[in-house]
């Protein structure tokens, strides 16, 4: 099952070769990786680690962007994360962890105080790791670019989410969850050459039925071109995430906010774009 979900995401990939796609779709030609709603197609690896035991990942990246005209442009996503997790007495080295893919449609709105308008289908599959709750993610949400100022743009995110649970974790009386997702986008402008920081705190709530959890994500980017061209680009990252579960299963304690150490995550990666 874990492979055909996989072989799944390769064709939907390879399938996505044979659209109409066009690179370079903006007037502006150069990248812009601050800008959420800008489609440029890219490939990224990054390596660094996850949770207080410093266990070892390395993330993979392939976007695919184009056009249907020139206020309707598209992003396809596949992404895939592996690491180690020597804490856990169940796991043994190196594994795959999570696959991901998108569909990303944004439009020109002609409104100057929200010049850009979009929508993204996620699916993501974490059915590999034998140390998470959740087989899979689907999510479907709208995002909108809101410049502030001159250096500041911000892009509110909402999203519903589905996430189902693995049979082996699922406890009498609960469900799969459905639920919300709210981001906050902040990307701001440090250099005329496009060096950026990017602060986004993201905050989801998902309910299991008889157990609610909550999760309030921070995660801050800064990111640098590293050629002339600004074809290529370097990238670091950190999140930092606090959990709260609300639970009337006995199966399932309680837990106010506070900092979730496994989901602690630090990234520095190259980025090219073309």
């Amino acid at each position: 099952m874990k492979n055909t979900k996989l072989t799944a995401l390769g064709i939907i990939s390879l399938g996505l070769f044979s659209l109409n796609v066009n690179a370079k779709d903006d007037t502006n030609d150069a990248p812009d990786p601050a800008d959420v709603t800008r489609v440029i197609s890219s490939i990224k690896v990054a390596a660094g680690t996850n949770s207080n035991d410093n266990d070892f990942a390395i993330e993979t990246e392939f976007k695919l962007g184009g056009s249907f005209n020139s206020d309707n442009n598209f992003l396809t996503m596949i992404s895939i994360n592996g690491a180690n997790k020597d804490s856990d007495p169940y796991e043994d080295g190196f594994e795959l962890r999570e696959a991901r893919a998108r569909w990303f449609q944004v439009f020109g709105t002609g409104i100057g105080v929200m010049p850009k308008a979009g929508y993204s289908l996620d699916y993501i599959d974490r059915s590999n790791d034998d140390s998470e709750v959740i087989d899979n993610i689907i999510a479907a949400g709208a995002i909108f670019k809101v410049p502030v100022l001159k250096n500041w743009t911000v892009y509110p995110n909402v999203a519903a989410v589905q996430a189902n649970v693995k049979d082996e974790y699922k406890v009498p009386g609960s469900d799969d969850g459905v639920g919300i997702q709210v981001n906050i986008f902040n990307s701001i402008y440090l250099s005329k050459k496009g060096t950026y920081l990017m602060v986004n705190p993201q905050y989801s709530y998902i309910d299991f039925d008889n157990y609610t959890t909550q999760d309030l994500l921070i995660e801050t980017i800064l990111g640098t071109p590293i050629s002339d061209n600004k074809r290529w680009w370097l990238n670091a990252t950190y999140k930092e995430t606090f959990s709260d579960i609300d639970s009337d299963n006995k199966f399932i304690s309680s837990k106010s906010f506070k900092a979730n150490d496994d989901k602690r995550q630090f990234r520095i990666g190259v980025t090219y774009y073309f």
